[in-house]
């Protein structure tokens, strides 16, 4: 299926399209476990995305710095998932579109989780599902982040947790998703010793 939307972007002359399936199919690689090759599809799709781009733009940067963040927590790199995700959630803002935020909340949840953060995950777990509008038990990337996150809280908290984000309005949901807050939380949890 990516092989044909591919073609398709490639027979109609669609940059902007080519980098949205460069990007789609980063996801998959990352999750398929070859990371070599969806950084080369990042590669490819951040160099798409130079210059003045009409739609999809802004969704597209916030698809490409949301994989990108993806790919980096894969290999263990947590500041540049924090620097992408930075990037994502920029773009994310431009487009007023809350479902592809959900995609910048559900990375800092990951990235929360590789900081030892099981709490703020569950948090911004539920406030994907509330940017999204719906909960999402196919998502394997939520999937394993919700097994992990109910391992190190206990079903409870994790529950509990979980439930302050989605009960989160829209625009707190936006406001919690920022990876900045992340940051701050970390930072004070952690100060860099002087």
């Amino acid at each position: 299926m990516i092989g044909s939307a591919r073609e398709w972007a490639l027979r109609a002359n669609s940059p902007e399209m080519l980098v949205l399936v460069d990007a789609w199919e980063a996801v998959f690689w990352v999750r398929l476990g070859d990371l070599a090759r969806a950084g080369q599809l990042l590669d490819d799709a951040e160099r798409g995305l130079h210059g003045d781009t009409a739609f999809p733009g802004d969704h597209a940067r916030t698809l490409v710095g949301s994989a990108r963040a993806s790919l980096c927590l894969e290999t263990g790199d947590l500041t540049g998932a924090e620097k992408a995700l930075e990037k994502a959630y920029a773009a994310g803002l431009e487009t007023r579109d809350l479902p592809i935020l959900s995609l910048v909340a559900v990375n800092a949840a990951a990235l929360a989780g590789a900081h030892g953060r099981h709490h703020e995950s569950a948090v911004l777990l539920g406030a994907a599902s509330r940017l999204r509008g719906a909960h999402d038990r196919t998502d394997r990337q939520v999937r394993e982040l919700t097994h992990r996150g109910r391992a190190a809280l206990g079903e409870e908290a994790f529950a509990a947790a979980y439930g302050k984000g989605w009960q989160l309005d829209g625009k707190t949901a936006v406001t919690e998703a920022d990876p900045a807050r992340l940051h701050r939380k970390l930072r004070s949890a952690h100060p860099d010793p002087e």
